[in-house]
């Protein structure tokens, strides 16, 4: 593993003085707070991991954390948490899933609710990730994104007047990653050029595990990420390492924040469920850009073409590939016709400004795209599959 890691709450050591945490913690979400200068930690906690709690913590400049108080209690359980600073109010707004519900939820400054509002319903016990999108605030723009897993997808939606709870709205559920495994507790970005997803998925090594889906800096409908396991190595078979976020924290260094977990199925019987899950919140510093495609070496997408994608395919931006591999299949052996559009960027794609080609492929077949120019869109006939892989 390259970078330093720490652990930031460990619940044994609270056993005694906040004992509602002493069953374990996740998903935790730094935030800064640009009205005081200082940082705090949303997470989950609990006594009993089928009744998890949402607490607030302040974090130091040495990444101590102070002053924990519980904001939202059981029942239900409060699955997740995720948080934004609210500029409109002074306060926090919240998302979290509850036992199925994905819920949003206004706080002020001292961490009073002032409203909530259910936004979808059938969600996993993962979260959602948030962004907040700057520009031109209009009826038409929406100010807001919102990503959550879906078994081995991660899909997302544009939501529109995201600061007002009776006016909110929802726009079309789209896809953003693909996966061969499932996806579960998950966290979104956008720092400099790339905006995306940090989500914990299900590896073939029977362990939990992060990965990171990205794209450029144009965020835009039908945009989706392609996506590579984050190089945090544990040997220990039994460790889980999940519920990963990104953050800067106090002292301005990039940091991921994840959830240090044991298996899921431990070998005794489970009575006590707050044994099951002994979760704790531990602090990664990378000591390289976990943005930059080139970390990877290869990053890669799964792309099911159901009707919905067959009349709109997505747009990849490619992140600088020097390379890409196509994979396609069609479980129904007949002859397909795939077209690839390039372009110099998606603005220019989504302009019309692209060359595109064709090739013929009977039931599975490989391409390889040398030299690539910025931006890819695939098209293929319903019920193909393609595997796409870029080389860095």
């Amino acid at each position: 593993m390259t970078g330093r890691v720490y652990p930031l709450i460990v619940p044994s050591r609270y056993r005694d003085s906040i004992p509602d945490i002493a069953g374990g913690v996740g998903t935790p979400r730094m935030v800064y707070d640009p009205e005081t200068g200082s940082w705090v930690l949303f997470f989950t906690g609990w006594r009993n991991a089928n009744s998890r709690e949402v607490f607030f913590a302040e974090v130091e400049k040495d990444m101590t954390v102070n002053r924990v108080r519980r904001i939202l209690s059981s029942p239900p359980t409060r699955d997740a948490v995720n948080a934004i600073y609210d500029p409109w109010r002074d306060g926090f707004t919240v998302l979290t899933t509850e036992g199925g519900p994905l819920q949003i939820r206004f706080f002020d400054r001292g961490l009073r609710e002032l409203g909530s509002r259910k936004l979808l319903e059938g969600m996993q016990d993962s979260g959602a990730g948030l962004l907040t999108l700057m520009g031109n605030y209009s009826e038409q723009n929406p100010n807001a994104a919102i990503f959550y897993p879906k078994g081995d997808r991660v899909l997302w939606r544009l939501v529109k007047h995201f600061d007002d709870l009776n006016a909110l709205e929802l726009c079309e559920e789209m896809v953003f990653s693909g996966w061969e495994g499932s996806n579960d507790v998950i966290d979104a970005f956008r720092v400099n050029n790339r905006f995306g997803v940090l989500v914990e998925y299900f590896s073939d090594k029977q362990n939990w595990r992060s990965r990171i889906a990205m794209s450029g800096n144009y965020l835009a409908p039908n945009v989706r990420g392609l996506s590579a396991s984050l190089p945090v190595s544990f040997n220990d078979g039994h460790s889980n390492f999940g519920h990963p976020s990104f953050t800067t924290g106090p002292d301005g260094k990039p940091k991921v924040l994840l959830s240090l977990f044991m298996s899921h199925t431990p070998p005794f019987p489970i009575v006590d469920y707050s044994r099951q899950w002994r979760h704790e919140i531990w602090v990664w510093e990378p000591g390289f850009n976990i943005f930059d495609a080139r970390t990877y070496g290869r990053m890669c997408d799964k792309l099911v073409f159901d009707e919905k994608t067959v009349n709109n395919p997505p747009l990849y931006d490619l992140l600088g590939a020097r390379r890409v591999f196509l994979g396609v299949s069609c479980p129904s052996g007949r002859t397909l016709t795939v077209r690839v559009q390039q372009a110099v960027s998606i603005k220019e794609h989504l302009e019309g400004n692209f060359v595109e080609e064709a090739f013929r492929v009977v039931k599975h077949g490989w391409r390889t795209l040398d030299n690539p120019l910025g931006t890819l869109r695939i098209s293929v006939g319903k019920g193909s599959t393609i595997w796409l892989v870029a080389e860095y």
